[in-house]
């Protein structure tokens, strides 16, 4: 009765009896944009019908005998190999809409081809006079199995029957061949079902073509026609006005966008939230694009070029609407996502409408306890770059009443303005306050105070902090390490630049053993050599490892020794009495001049050494 086929999708389909009984009635396809006009449906329905309630009504079968035959007939169909129709044949008489729902509802145990059979015969037996759930469920069931051809045949057989086709029926087929991409016959259905059904389309087919253009529809030609679908709705709902806010921000029409959503709000209805989503998302990702660079043109040359121009003029066309969106919903008792919210307040602070930001921080918080924390963070961060002290101190304080811990970037924001408008006393208590909650502060806290310390000519508290940033293992930036040595080298004290140079030389080689660069912590660990410089104990002794994890223990033994035979000298250096630079030059020349002829040795035996 059913015969596997492939579709021209590459999806299986079954070719249904229907299709095949009636092929001669058939001429023409309710599915074809060039329909034949010269053919006229005899059976066609002439009468529209009422529009169907939200939800159709599943019908359950309360007679006991009607539910004796749903056993019967789904005992004899999962055991029996037979015909259907032979099966089936006492059964003629106790069919209904009810029984064959609920047969149907058995189709995991029945499978996919005994419940089409079933179905066929049935429609065969009662002349395919099904009630509106029958019908449904069959399109359903079809459209989960990716049957479309089974689908038209379903919608023309019960058609050309007399039988009614509801408007939930069509809205799922239109919502099927949408979700596969097949846009065009989806029209086709729409454009068609009124004439050839005698459906007229309610909100719930209206929305299903809505939500096939502007959320499948992915080229953007269609969006004019969607609008026009979408003018022609009474009384659009909830949904019809979203699907229709998300197209037009996917296709770049914000203006319309913004008009339709100040018409949803007139009539008093609220969007679903991945529309506010899509509309707030899509309007500061526009005010994003118009605060960067753009490409400017240089003509006034040989060779014409084109170069990047930041937009130095303060642009907010986008957020504007953005911001009025959001309160709307606001006021509807409606909140966007976390992210939503973050790259709204994001924005607001990149383009320095702090109390527009702060505002929307107040208004989420009791509300959106997901993004608190790090809206909290963005407008900290946004205040303190734009030297807003009042508002970044009620700020803070609004964060540990609420016992919240500020993160490591918010202490740093507030350090970083303090230091900016020289406010040393107030960046320490800060810098104290921080250690005091246990957030330990990184090589940007340091930068910061140590650059406020310069310029105050302070250069003990400045040397002291390059320490304490050192010892922690933080690696401080190579302009942040010039200006404390300027700054020591114009006091005069010589001494600590030597200490300071001795630290960080220390903290390279020690990475790079960890890094396992042997050849560059080599050549690191001899300059300091050369410079004087002699590593402290665990410096060497992580020297070693790092060699004598390779194993070329044997290569780091020669500047290892240099600095075991220089150490004798140690009593000279805590008597303060100059160190012979004499004996050590020479003894590093020897040392060096050794280790070149092992290496010119080690080349014979084609051996590497590093």
């Amino acid at each position: 009765m059913l015969s596997t086929s492939k579709s021209q999708h590459g999806a299986l389909t079954l070719s249904s009896i229907l299709f095949k009984h009636l092929t001669p009635l058939t001429a023409f396809s309710p599915f074809s944009s060039k329909p034949n006009s010269n053919f006229t449906t005899p059976n066609q329905i002439a009468t529209t019908p009422k529009q169907p309630a939200a939800r159709t009504r599943v019908p359950q079968v309360s007679d006991p005998v009607s539910a004796s035959v749903v056993d019967s007939v789904c005992s004899l169909l999962s055991k029996e190999t037979a015909s259907v129709d032979s099966l089936l044949n006492s059964f003629k008489h106790e069919l209904s809409s009810e029984v064959v729902l609920q047969v149907l509802m058995n189709y995991k145990h029945l499978g996919r081809k005994k419940t089409l059979d079933f179905f066929s015969w049935a429609g065969f037996q009662m002349h395919f006079q099904f009630d509106d759930c029958v019908v449904e469920y069959m399109a359903d069931f079809l459209g989960r199995r990716k049957l479309f051809d089974d689908i038209k045949c379903l919608l023309l057989t019960v058609s050309l029957h007399k039988g009614r086709v509801s408007c939930r029926t069509v809205s799922t087929c239109i919502r099927f061949l949408g979700r596969q991409g097949r846009i065009k016959e989806a029209l086709c259905v729409f454009g068609e079902m009124e004439s050839k059904f005698g459906c007229k389309p309610d909100n719930l087919v209206y929305n299903n073509v809505l939500y096939v253009l502007c959320k499948k529809e992915s080229s953007g030609h269609l969006i004019d026609f969607a609008l026009a679908v979408f003018r022609r709705i009474e009384s659009p709902d909830m949904y019809s006005y979203s699907n229709m806010l998300v197209g037009l921000c996917k296709f770049g029409r914000f203006e319309t966008a913004v008009e339709v959503f100040g018409e949803m709000c007139g009539t008093g209805l609220v969007p679903t939230r991945s529309a506010v989503n899509v509309l707030i998302g899509e309007l500061c990702l526009l005010s994003a694009k118009e605060a960067a660079v753009a490409k400017v043109r240089v003509k006034n040359v040989r060779r014409p070029f084109k170069i990047l121009v930041p937009n130095v003029h303060e642009k907010s066309g986008a957020i504007q609407p953005a911001l009025g969106v959001f309160w709307e919903v606001y006021k509807l008792g409606l909140l966007p996502s976390t992210f939503v919210i973050i790259r709204l307040l994001s924005e607001l602070c990149q383009l320095g409408k702090m109390e527009e930001a702060v505002r929307v921080l107040k208004a989420v918080e009791g509300r959106k306890q997901s993004c608190v924390e790090e809206g909290y963070c963005i407008v900290m961060k946004g205040l303190c770059e734009h030297s807003c002290v009042e508002e970044a101190s009620h700020l803070y304080g609004r964060m540990l009443s609420q016992g919240m811990k500020p993160k490591l970037t918010i202490y740093n924001s507030i350090i970083c303005m303090l230091c900016k408008l020289g406010n040393l006393d107030g960046a320490e208590s800060v810098f104290k306050m921080m250690n005091k909650k246990r957030c330990l502060p990184d090589s940007c806290t340091y930068s910061a105070l140590v650059h406020a310390y310069c310029e105050a000519g302070k250069w003990k508290a400045a040397y002291d902090l390059m320490i304490e940033m050192l010892g922690l293992g933080c690696s401080p930036p190579f302009h942040t390490y010039s200006l404390v040595d300027k700054l020591l080298r114009e006091n005069e004290e010589m001494d600590l630049c030597f200490k300071l140079e001795r630290k960080l030389e220390t903290q390279i080689l020690q990475k790079l053993c960890k890094d396992g660069r042997l050849e560059d912590a080599y050549e690191k660990l001899k300059s300091m050599i050369e410079k004087g410089f002699y590593p402290p104990v665990y410096a060497r002794d992580a020297f070693k490892n790092a060699f004598r994890k390779y194993g070329k223990l044997n290569i780091a033994q020669d500047l290892l020794q240099t600095i075991d035979e220089i150490d004798n000298n140690e009593e000279k250096q805590l008597t303060n009495e100059p160190i012979d630079r004499g004996i050590f030059h020479r003894q590093l020349k020897k040392t060096m001049m050794q280790k070149n002829g092992r290496v010119r040795k080690d080349h014979t035996n084609n051996e590497v050494v590093l």
